[in-house]
Parts: structure tokens; sequence; C-alpha cells
């Protein structure tokens, strides 16, 4: 099987209602979805955060066997292009080697450790025209009462108001809810201290990105500072080597690698194996497409079993975007959560089936 064709899918949706974290307002989604098409007539999907440069990514890919996707990313990666747009084509070769071997992507990753993964609603961001606490709190009740047993809230609009939304939602969902909230790198680590000295008394998971990710020594001021409180980070991190440092200097708790900026299921092992070795906890983050999603979900399958070994152990954690996204929700295979929880897929690949005549429509 070799691969005879590359093609890619630049997308956008626009949002009916905007909404904003503490750095803009989202009017629309995006997402760059690549095909890699094979002369056995399998097609594979993946799924990028920027685009790449078509013929480069033909260069290195056309012409080669999907099985030597470690080459072929290697080649790719020191030819010039960076992490996001290699991801895309990366996951798509894991989907044709699955659905070749008739095997999901998790079995060809070394098998799954768990059927289904907790999530979490992912969303709470600041709506436009409304008051924000009133706004967020009916809004977290709706997750509660859909089956969530945590969320994930945005922050980052200043201390004082960091400390009223927070305390809105928690009183809202009382405190059998996990809550984590999320600043996006909206502060400088005063100010970051400021805010999680405010918000930590209303019982989090974790405090997310509160500074820029390459900052370690503001994380190491925020930690020394607030020594309890989880912090989180490093979503927008590419490759293994950008989070060597967070890991080494161990001034971050959980760290959020993203399938489609890290690059691929390929770096995504990389790092699992680095957190691993400084005992830090991995919580991959997930806010993109249908097919996005399911590698995700293909590689937390696949994650160690919850560590440290407990009765009470800390849950692999999968963010559930609720946010409004028809490149989600309209683009093909669907992954519901159901009492709480996300199921793994099962199909051969990804497991993933793209609707054609939606992607048409979504094509900038």
């Amino acid at each position: 099987m070799k691969v005879t064709e590359v093609q890619v899918y630049q997308l956008s949706y626009q949002v009916k209602k905007p909404y904003a974290n503490s750095r803009h307002y989202n009017r629309s989604r995006g997402a760059t979805y690549v095909e890699v098409k094979t002369d056995s007539g399998l097609v594979g999907w993946g799924e990028s955060s920027g685009p790449p440069a078509k013929g480069d990514l033909e260069a290195h890919v056309i012409g080669k066997s999907p099985f030597d996707y470690e080459t072929i990313y290697d080649n790719l990666s020191r030819g010039g292009q960076n992490s996001r747009s290699v991801c895309g084509v990366e996951i798509a070769l894991w989907d044709l080697m699955g659905k070749a071997l008739d095997m999901p992507v998790w079995q060809l990753l070394g098998g799954k450790q768990r059927d289904k993964v907790l999530a979490y609603a992912s969303g709470l961001f600041k709506p436009e025209g409304e008051d924000h606490a009133e706004a967020l709190a009916k809004e977290a009740l709706r997750y509660r009462d859909a089956g969530f047993e945590a969320v994930k809230m945005k922050m980052g609009f200043g201390p004082e108001e960091d400390e009223r939304i927070v305390s809105a939602v928690r009183n809202a969902i009382g405190e059998d809810i996990a809550l984590a909230i999320d600043a996006n790198c909206a502060y400088d680590p005063a100010t970051a201290i400021d805010s999680g000295k405010r918000t930590m008394a209303y019982d989090l998971l974790w405090y997310e990105e509160p500074i820029m990710p390459q900052d370690v020594n503001g994380y190491g001021m925020i930690k020394h500072a607030l020594p309890t409180l989880r912090l989180a980070g490093a979503e927008g991190l590419e490759g293994t080597r950008s989070f060597r440092d967070l890991c080494q200097s161990r001034v971050i708790d959980v760290i959020q690698p993203d399938i489609s900026i890290a690059c691929g299921f390929t770096e995504m092992k990389r790092v699992a194996a680095l957190a691993d070795a400084h005992h830090i906890r991995i919580i991959p983050h997930m806010w993109g497409g249908n097919v996005r999603l399911a590698a995700t979900l293909h590689y937390q399958a696949t994650m160690r079993p919850d560590l440290p070994a407990a009765l009470n152990p800390f849950p692999c954690y999968c963010e559930y975007d609720m946010t409004e996204n028809g490149l989600r929700t309209q683009l093909g295979t669907t992954f519901p959560m159901e009492d709480g929880w996300v199921k793994i897929p099962e199909g051969p690949g990804l497991g993933v089936e793209v609707d054609r005549e939606a992607l048409e429509r979504f094509v900038i």
C-alpha cells in the first residue's frame, strides 16, 4: 500500500452566539482536515491546527507506505514543516494503518487500558451581552444535570471578576462536582498568584495556564505561592523537547498536550514517557473537530492506568468540548457523552467517518 494523493481542507464554522476566553471572542471555529489516499483504495483522515505546505507534504509522503510513519514524520519535521501542520498527516497515516490491518488505532499503539474515559465539560466561556456570573451559573447547572462529574470554566478576567464567577459556578453546582479553571495565559506571575489565592478556596481541580507555558520560572513562583493547588498547562507546546523544561523543573502537576498541536501519536507517546519519568500527570487537551476527538480518545485508551495506584485514583479525564462547533457535531461520526463517560472508538483505524457533503459546506 502506497500513498498516491494528499488533500488539505481548510474549514471554518461560524458560531451563532460568540463566546470569549480571557484573550478574545470566538466568532468562528476552524480546523485543517487532511485526507491521505492510497493505491489500495483506503483513505486516512487527520486533523491539524494549522495548514501545511501541500507541496512539501507530497514530496515526503507520496509513494511511501503509511507504515513508514516515523520516517515520514521525521523527514517532514526536519524539512521545515512545523508540528501543528504535520499532525494531520501523521494522524491520517495511523488511520490508514488501522484500516489496512482491520484494527483500531489503540490496538496498534499497544492495546487499551480502558473502554471509556471520564469526561469533563469544557465550556463556561464569557457570553456576549449577558451577566457573566449569572450566565455561567446557569450553564454549569446544565452540565451537572447532563451527568458530568467535572467541569472547566474560563477565567483570567482580573482577580476580582475571577473570584465572582468562580464563586457563582461553585455555588451553582455544589460540592460534589469537580471544578477546574483556565486563564488561557492571561496573567503575569504576580496577578496569577493573586487570582489563585482568591479562587482556590472553591475546591479547584486544577489551575490551567495562568501564564505562558514557556515561563518556567514564573510557574515556579506560582507553585511556591500556591503549593497545594494543581497547576496545569502546555496545550500549545509543539514536540517533546518543548515540554522538557516544565517537566524537569517539576513546577507543573498536569501537562495537557494536544494531539493536533504536539504532533500526532508519535510525539504524544514521547511526551507521555517524559511526563511519566517525572511523575507528572497527563490530561490531553482537545479543542477541535470530530477527527481530533477520535484521535484523542484512541490515545487516551492506551494511557497507563491511573497513577499512583490507589483506591481513589485521579481520573484519566477526557476534555469534552461543549461549545458550539459544527466541525465536531456535523462532519460525520460523533462521540456522545453517556452518564459522564465517553466510549473509546472500536472501528478500524480511528473509527471516524467524514461526511464529504458537510465537509464541502465548511471549506474556505
